[in-house]
């Protein structure tokens, strides 16, 4: 592809021992070779497939800027990247001359800041192997003790090097709220997917209410949930193993890795629906796998014209479930808005009771790395929040000043 003007596309493809991967390729479906080698390295050092994706869609911006550029990985200057950010914040790059119908094509600075961070990561990579003598992303050096921008609570009070290494090129991110959908819209959401009186009256149907349950009320990603086994439930505990495992048949994976898993506690009334599922749904099915979430539709077939039912439910699959509801019901969901809501109530719940939020708590129900990174997503609740944890401070002042 390099030094033509046939811009690169993103396929998808099913790798032995590896599961699936997603490539770039040029016009004649050959893969694009340094980005190839880099998306094998990533999942290599085992990064989920949803990890692996993303990377390949962003690096995918990259090449298209590239081909209309015509410029080579290797020619590429300091310059040029900022051309490329330039181009990415312009709605109209993908046309030569705007016309009064084009439909322009905004990103935010998060998702160019994503993209710039694939961009640097590719070319250190290339650097590191040899391929390339010097990367044209520049880097500043920024304090240690600026610990909430290093995700480190106790930068400060380390020895060694006193500053690390972040991009130059960067745009400024306004704090957003993170996306969560409220109760009564979920219910819109929840109550437009059939269900029977009997549980096997529509199987499907059920497993779905449930699952939108599960994510709601255990923050799971939706590679966590549908990684799950027989052997990670403990009703006994009120709970689930979150397990990594890199061999899962349907592709998902946990996000933390190895030697990170952890337990979430759920609700008894969502335990009492998963004992339900598990003993009249998916023993029913007669799964052909030890997976909790599996394929209901006996007509349910692969594109090799194969039955998939009872075989392990896949990401994709359960995407096109919620497109499916969230055009039926008028609620557009996504599950991972279904985390960020689970998130947002545990910290409002703190609020509400006039206690200062557990984030340590909250950072390890989550499975996030550091606390630093919930804190980020989290702490910017609504005006109505902060006038409530106000009302929560002075009434205990008040209550102080009453008992001297």
């Amino acid at each position: 592809m390099e030094g033509t003007n046939v811009a690169p596309r993103m396929i998808a493809a099913d790798v032995p021992d590896r599961g699936r991967m997603y490539y770039l390729v040029d016009s004649k479906y050959d893969f694009i070779p340094y980005a190839k080698e880099f998306l094998d390295w990533k999942a290599a050092t085992k990064r989920a497939p949803a990890t692996v994706k993303a990377y390949c869609s962003r690096l995918l911006w990259y090449y298209h800027f590239l081909t209309q550029r015509n410029l080579n990985v290797h020619e590429v200057t300091s310059a040029d990247l900022t051309e490329f950010v330039i181009w990415l914040c312009n709605p109209y790059r993908d046309v030569a001359a705007v016309s009064v119908i084009h439909q322009p094509s905004p990103l935010q600075a998060t998702s160019v800041n994503l993209i710039l961070q694939v961009v640097g990561a590719f070319y250190h990579f290339l650097v590191r192997r040899g391929m390339l003598t010097e990367s044209p992303v520049r880097y500043v050096d920024v304090p240690r003790g600026k610990w909430l921008a290093e995700r480190d609570l106790l930068a400060h009070t380390q020895r060694g090097q006193a500053v690390v290494q972040r991009m130059e090129l960067k745009l400024k991110e306004p704090d957003r709220l993170p996306p969560i959908v409220s109760e009564q819209d979920f219910q819109i959401f929840v109550n437009s997917i059939h269900l029977e009186k009997d549980p096997n009256g529509d199987p499907a149907g059920f497993r779905d209410r449930l699952l939108c349950l599960m994510l709601k009320e255990g923050g799971f990603r939706i590679g966590e949930l549908l990684g799950m086994r027989m052997e990670d439930l403990e009703f006994g505990k009120q709970g689930v193993h979150v397990r990594f495992r890199s061999n899962n048949e349907n592709g998902a994976r946990a996000k933390a890795g190895y030697g990170n898993d952890r337990f979430v506690h759920l609700p008894t009334d969502v335990l009492g629906l998963l004992d339900v599922y598990i003993t009249e749904v998916w023993i029913e099915a007669n799964p052909r796998t030890d997976h909790l979430w599996i394929v209901l539709k006996k007509e349910a077939k692969n594109r090799e014209g194969q039955s998939t039912y009872g075989t392990a439910l896949t990401v994709a699959a359960v995407e096109k479930v919620f497109q499916h509801y969230s055009e039926k019901s008028g609620v557009f969901l996504h599950p991972h808005v279904l985390r960020h809501t689970h998130v947002t109530a545990l910290v409002r719940s703190y609020l509400q009771g006039g206690e200062p939020v557990d984030w340590k708590f909250i950072q390890e129900r989550l499975g996030h790395a550091s606390v630093v990174t919930t804190m980020q997503i989290y702490t910017h609740l609504t005006k109505e929040d902060h006038k409530l944890a106000y009302e929560r401070y002075s009434e205990k002042r008040k209550k102080g000043r009453a008992n001297r």
